[in-house]
Protein backbone atom coordinates (compact mmCIF):
# COMPACT_ATOMS: atom_id res chain seq x y z
CA UNK A 1 0.00 0.00 0.00
CA UNK A 2 2.77 2.18 0.83
CA UNK A 3 4.37 1.75 -2.46
CA UNK A 4 1.41 2.51 -4.33
CA UNK A 5 1.01 5.73 -2.56
CA UNK A 6 4.68 6.49 -3.22
CA UNK A 7 4.11 5.93 -6.86
CA UNK A 8 0.51 7.77 -7.35
CA UNK A 9 2.67 11.17 -5.58
CA UNK A 10 5.51 10.72 -7.98
CA UNK A 11 2.83 10.59 -10.80
CA UNK A 12 0.73 13.23 -9.21
CA UNK A 13 4.27 15.62 -9.21
CA UNK A 14 5.21 14.73 -12.77
CA UNK A 15 1.46 15.67 -13.67
CA UNK A 16 2.03 19.25 -12.13
CA UNK A 17 5.07 19.61 -14.20
CA UNK A 18 3.35 18.87 -17.46
CA UNK A 19 0.79 20.41 -16.61
CA UNK A 20 2.70 23.64 -15.98
CA UNK A 21 3.69 23.58 -19.74
CA UNK A 22 0.10 24.40 -20.69
CA UNK A 23 0.31 27.31 -18.59
CA UNK A 24 3.23 28.79 -20.78
CA UNK A 25 5.40 29.01 -18.26
CA UNK A 26 7.61 26.50 -16.21
CA UNK A 27 6.28 27.28 -12.89
CA UNK A 28 5.35 26.03 -9.38
CA UNK A 29 2.19 26.12 -7.83
CA UNK A 30 0.56 28.36 -5.45
CA UNK A 31 -2.68 27.76 -2.77
CA UNK A 32 -4.62 27.35 -5.42
CA UNK A 33 -3.45 24.67 -6.82
CA UNK A 34 -4.46 22.92 -3.04
CA UNK A 35 -7.78 23.57 -2.57
CA UNK A 36 -6.40 27.00 -0.36
CA UNK A 37 -7.20 30.61 0.23
CA UNK A 38 -5.23 33.32 1.44
CA UNK A 39 -1.73 34.02 2.79
CA UNK A 40 -1.15 30.51 4.09
CA UNK A 41 2.08 29.65 5.56
CA UNK A 42 1.21 25.64 6.04
CA UNK A 43 -1.26 23.10 5.55
CA UNK A 44 -1.13 19.94 7.27
CA UNK A 45 -3.81 17.47 6.19
CA UNK A 46 -4.30 14.14 8.38
CA UNK A 47 -4.85 11.04 6.34
CA UNK A 48 -5.21 7.51 7.02
CA UNK A 49 -1.53 6.93 5.65
CA UNK A 50 0.09 9.49 7.58
CA UNK A 51 0.22 13.09 7.14
CA UNK A 52 0.45 15.47 4.00
CA UNK A 53 2.37 18.89 5.04
CA UNK A 54 3.02 22.08 2.51
CA UNK A 55 4.76 24.53 2.98
CA UNK A 56 4.33 28.73 0.65
CA UNK A 57 6.07 31.18 0.72
CA UNK A 58 4.36 35.25 1.02
CA UNK A 59 3.85 35.08 -2.56
CA UNK A 60 1.84 32.56 -2.18
CA UNK A 61 3.76 30.32 -4.39
CA UNK A 62 4.46 26.00 -2.66
CA UNK A 63 8.21 25.69 -1.35
CA UNK A 64 7.57 21.83 -0.22
CA UNK A 65 4.78 19.03 -0.44
CA UNK A 66 6.18 16.21 1.91
CA UNK A 67 4.07 12.76 2.31
CA UNK A 68 5.53 11.47 5.50
CA UNK A 69 4.15 8.08 5.76
CA UNK A 70 6.40 7.00 9.21
CA UNK A 71 9.52 8.50 11.16
CA UNK A 72 11.47 6.88 8.67
CA UNK A 73 9.18 6.80 5.24
CA UNK A 74 8.35 10.18 3.46
CA UNK A 75 8.59 11.42 0.65
CA UNK A 76 9.13 15.84 0.14
CA UNK A 77 9.40 17.67 -2.71
CA UNK A 78 10.96 21.22 -2.86
CA UNK A 79 10.94 24.15 -4.28
CA UNK A 80 13.34 26.83 -5.19
CA UNK A 81 13.07 30.31 -6.82
CA UNK A 82 15.25 33.17 -8.10
CA UNK A 83 13.36 36.54 -9.12
CA UNK A 84 9.97 34.88 -9.23
CA UNK A 85 10.75 31.77 -11.22
CA UNK A 86 11.60 28.07 -10.59
CA UNK A 87 15.17 27.41 -10.62
CA UNK A 88 14.93 23.84 -8.79
CA UNK A 89 12.92 21.19 -7.86
CA UNK A 90 14.11 17.94 -5.99
CA UNK A 91 12.22 15.19 -4.72
CA UNK A 92 13.85 13.48 -1.78
CA UNK A 93 12.26 9.30 -0.79
CA UNK A 94 13.24 8.24 2.52
CA UNK A 95 12.84 4.68 2.66
CA UNK A 96 13.74 3.21 6.49
CA UNK A 97 15.05 6.06 7.25
CA UNK A 98 18.12 5.74 4.28
CA UNK A 99 17.55 7.85 1.41
CA UNK A 100 16.50 6.18 -2.27
CA UNK A 101 19.37 8.03 -4.21
CA UNK A 102 18.24 6.33 -7.41
CA UNK A 103 14.38 7.12 -7.04
CA UNK A 104 15.39 10.74 -5.45
CA UNK A 105 15.29 13.74 -8.32
CA UNK A 106 16.30 16.74 -9.26
CA UNK A 107 15.13 19.23 -12.02
CA UNK A 108 17.22 22.02 -12.67
CA UNK A 109 16.17 24.94 -14.71
CA UNK A 110 17.60 27.93 -16.85
CA UNK A 111 16.39 30.74 -18.79
CA UNK A 112 17.29 32.17 -21.83
CA UNK A 113 15.11 35.35 -23.24
CA UNK A 114 16.57 36.50 -26.36
CA UNK A 115 15.43 36.58 -29.15
CA UNK A 116 12.35 34.84 -27.23
CA UNK A 117 12.04 33.13 -24.33
CA UNK A 118 13.99 29.13 -23.99
CA UNK A 119 14.15 27.17 -21.15
CA UNK A 120 16.01 24.02 -20.55
CA UNK A 121 15.46 21.56 -17.84
CA UNK A 122 18.02 19.03 -16.60
CA UNK A 123 16.44 15.98 -14.78
CA UNK A 124 19.30 13.47 -12.38
CA UNK A 125 18.99 11.16 -9.54
CA UNK A 126 20.68 11.26 -6.36
CA UNK A 127 23.08 8.97 -7.69
CA UNK A 128 24.12 11.87 -10.32
CA UNK A 129 22.97 9.82 -13.07
CA UNK A 130 21.47 12.02 -15.90
CA UNK A 131 17.84 11.07 -16.70
CA UNK A 132 16.68 13.46 -18.94
CA UNK A 133 16.59 16.81 -20.25
CA UNK A 134 14.00 19.48 -21.91
CA UNK A 135 14.17 22.67 -24.25
CA UNK A 136 11.23 24.42 -23.90
CA UNK A 137 11.03 27.13 -26.92
CA UNK A 138 8.29 29.95 -26.82
CA UNK A 139 7.20 32.44 -29.39
CA UNK A 140 7.08 36.00 -29.17
CA UNK A 141 4.06 36.70 -27.49
CA UNK A 142 5.06 34.20 -24.76
CA UNK A 143 3.30 30.43 -26.05
CA UNK A 144 5.28 28.07 -26.03
CA UNK A 145 5.48 26.17 -29.39
CA UNK A 146 8.51 23.11 -29.15
CA UNK A 147 9.43 21.16 -26.38
CA UNK A 148 12.59 18.78 -26.96
CA UNK A 149 13.45 15.58 -25.00
CA UNK A 150 16.26 14.18 -24.66
CA UNK A 151 17.65 11.33 -23.16
CA UNK A 152 19.69 7.44 -23.45
CA UNK A 153 16.78 6.37 -25.80
CA UNK A 154 17.06 9.53 -28.03
CA UNK A 155 15.92 13.05 -28.90
CA UNK A 156 12.25 13.58 -29.26
CA UNK A 157 10.60 16.95 -31.12
CA UNK A 158 7.33 17.64 -29.91
CA UNK A 159 5.48 20.39 -31.90
CA UNK A 160 2.54 22.81 -30.53
CA UNK A 161 0.19 24.06 -32.96
CA UNK A 162 -2.51 26.78 -31.59
CA UNK A 163 -5.27 27.96 -33.80
CA UNK A 164 -8.20 30.65 -33.15
CA UNK A 165 -11.62 30.92 -34.68
CA UNK A 166 -12.07 34.92 -35.89
CA UNK A 167 -13.91 35.62 -33.02
CA UNK A 168 -11.18 34.11 -30.39
CA UNK A 169 -14.21 32.11 -28.87
CA UNK A 170 -12.79 28.60 -29.74
CA UNK A 171 -9.17 27.62 -29.60
CA UNK A 172 -7.25 24.70 -31.05
CA UNK A 173 -4.00 23.20 -29.48
CA UNK A 174 -2.35 20.08 -31.09
CA UNK A 175 0.66 18.23 -29.90
CA UNK A 176 2.47 16.44 -32.45
CA UNK A 177 5.81 13.89 -31.45
CA UNK A 178 8.06 13.71 -34.58
CA UNK A 179 4.91 15.04 -36.56
CA UNK A 180 2.75 12.02 -34.92
CA UNK A 181 -0.81 13.66 -33.59
CA UNK A 182 -0.20 12.98 -29.40
CA UNK A 183 -3.15 15.58 -28.04
CA UNK A 184 -5.33 17.28 -29.22
CA UNK A 185 -7.10 20.08 -26.59
CA UNK A 186 -10.20 21.71 -27.90
CA UNK A 187 -11.22 24.92 -25.60
CA UNK A 188 -15.02 27.14 -26.10
CA UNK A 189 -15.00 30.48 -24.30
CA UNK A 190 -17.90 33.19 -22.97
CA UNK A 191 -17.62 35.75 -26.14
CA UNK A 192 -16.44 38.89 -23.67
CA UNK A 193 -15.84 37.23 -20.54
CA UNK A 194 -13.60 35.18 -22.69
CA UNK A 195 -13.75 32.64 -19.24
CA UNK A 196 -14.54 28.84 -20.58
CA UNK A 197 -17.18 27.12 -20.88
CA UNK A 198 -15.79 23.91 -22.53
CA UNK A 199 -13.07 21.70 -23.35
CA UNK A 200 -12.47 18.82 -24.90
CA UNK A 201 -9.37 16.94 -24.42
CA UNK A 202 -8.23 13.78 -26.95
CA UNK A 203 -5.45 11.69 -26.68
CA UNK A 204 -3.92 9.36 -29.16
CA UNK A 205 -1.59 6.80 -29.72
CA UNK A 206 -0.17 5.31 -32.59
CA UNK A 207 -2.43 7.24 -34.53
CA UNK A 208 -5.82 5.75 -33.00
CA UNK A 209 -8.24 8.03 -30.26
CA UNK A 210 -7.28 6.33 -27.21
CA UNK A 211 -8.66 8.75 -24.77
CA UNK A 212 -11.50 11.69 -24.59
CA UNK A 213 -12.31 13.59 -21.94
CA UNK A 214 -15.13 16.85 -22.15
CA UNK A 215 -15.29 19.13 -19.29
CA UNK A 216 -17.95 21.85 -18.52
CA UNK A 217 -17.28 24.85 -16.40
CA UNK A 218 -19.96 27.63 -14.88
CA UNK A 219 -19.56 31.30 -14.77
CA UNK A 220 -17.27 30.22 -11.74
CA UNK A 221 -15.47 28.55 -13.58
CA UNK A 222 -15.57 25.35 -12.03
CA UNK A 223 -16.54 22.19 -13.58
CA UNK A 224 -19.75 21.14 -13.32
CA UNK A 225 -19.33 18.25 -15.20
CA UNK A 226 -16.33 15.81 -16.68
CA UNK A 227 -17.54 13.22 -19.06
CA UNK A 228 -13.82 10.43 -19.78
CA UNK A 229 -14.85 8.04 -22.91
CA UNK A 230 -12.26 5.35 -23.14
CA UNK A 231 -11.32 3.78 -26.48
CA UNK A 232 -10.05 0.62 -27.95
CA UNK A 233 -8.66 -0.11 -31.29
CA UNK A 234 -10.47 -2.44 -33.37
CA UNK A 235 -9.77 -3.04 -37.37
CA UNK A 236 -8.95 0.50 -38.41
CA UNK A 237 -11.21 2.44 -35.86
CA UNK A 238 -11.09 3.72 -32.13
CA UNK A 239 -14.40 2.05 -30.55
CA UNK A 240 -15.52 3.13 -26.99
CA UNK A 241 -15.61 1.02 -24.66
CA UNK A 242 -16.01 2.73 -21.33
CA UNK A 243 -17.75 6.15 -20.22
CA UNK A 244 -17.30 7.45 -16.90
CA UNK A 245 -19.11 11.10 -15.48
CA UNK A 246 -19.04 12.92 -12.91
CA UNK A 247 -21.54 15.62 -11.66
CA UNK A 248 -20.44 18.24 -8.86
CA UNK A 249 -22.10 20.88 -7.63
CA UNK A 250 -20.93 23.38 -5.25
CA UNK A 251 -22.13 25.68 -2.10
CA UNK A 252 -21.75 29.36 -2.68
CA UNK A 253 -17.88 29.56 -2.08
CA UNK A 254 -17.29 27.17 -4.45
CA UNK A 255 -16.46 24.30 -2.28
CA UNK A 256 -18.09 20.37 -4.01
CA UNK A 257 -20.96 19.59 -1.81
CA UNK A 258 -22.47 16.72 -4.42
CA UNK A 259 -20.21 14.24 -6.82
CA UNK A 260 -23.09 12.25 -8.89
CA UNK A 261 -20.35 9.06 -9.99
CA UNK A 262 -21.51 7.37 -13.45
CA UNK A 263 -19.37 4.63 -14.40
CA UNK A 264 -21.16 2.62 -17.37
CA UNK A 265 -24.02 1.10 -15.89
CA UNK A 266 -23.67 2.33 -12.19
CA UNK A 267 -23.93 5.25 -10.59
CA UNK A 268 -22.73 6.76 -6.55
CA UNK A 269 -23.45 9.71 -5.29
CA UNK A 270 -21.21 11.59 -2.66
CA UNK A 271 -21.84 14.42 -0.55
CA UNK A 272 -19.41 16.57 1.39
CA UNK A 273 -19.89 18.95 4.51
CA UNK A 274 -17.51 21.47 5.97
CA UNK A 275 -16.49 23.19 8.80
CA UNK A 276 -14.81 26.24 8.15
CA UNK A 277 -11.60 27.34 9.95
CA UNK A 278 -13.37 31.38 11.07
CA UNK A 279 -10.63 33.24 8.85
CA UNK A 280 -11.74 35.65 6.21
CA UNK A 281 -10.61 33.26 3.46
CA UNK A 282 -13.28 30.63 4.76
CA UNK A 283 -10.75 27.67 3.88
CA UNK A 284 -12.25 24.49 5.72
CA UNK A 285 -10.54 22.76 8.10
CA UNK A 286 -12.37 19.23 7.91
CA UNK A 287 -14.41 17.39 5.12
CA UNK A 288 -16.60 14.66 6.08
CA UNK A 289 -17.60 12.71 2.92
CA UNK A 290 -21.01 11.05 2.86
CA UNK A 291 -22.16 8.16 2.89
CA UNK A 292 -19.23 6.65 3.22
CA UNK A 293 -18.58 8.87 6.65
CA UNK A 294 -15.15 9.29 6.55
CA UNK A 295 -13.57 12.65 6.85
CA UNK A 296 -10.29 14.85 5.91
CA UNK A 297 -8.92 17.41 8.51
CA UNK A 298 -6.56 19.98 7.72
CA UNK A 299 -4.67 22.22 10.17
CA UNK A 300 -3.86 25.65 8.39
CA UNK A 301 -1.19 28.28 9.50
CA UNK A 302 -1.34 32.19 7.77
CA UNK A 303 1.26 34.23 7.43
CA UNK A 304 0.67 37.80 10.34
Amino acid sequence: MVLLKKTWILLFFFCLCIGSLLAQEVSAFSVLDFDLKGPVKKCVVITKYGQEQYLFNEKRQLISAATIFSKKDSETAYYKYSKGRLIERRIEIYTDGVLDKKTSLANFYTYDSIPNLRIKEKIMNYNREFIDQFNYKYDSIGDIFQEIRTNIQGRYVTDIKRDWNSLKTQSTIRYLLDSVLLKQIDSFFVPKTRSIKKSIVKEFSDGYLKKETRSFFNKKNLETQNLVIDFEQKDSSSIAILETKIISEYNPIGNPIKMIIIKGVTSQTKNFLYQLDGSPYKNWIKKITTPDNTYTTRIITYFK
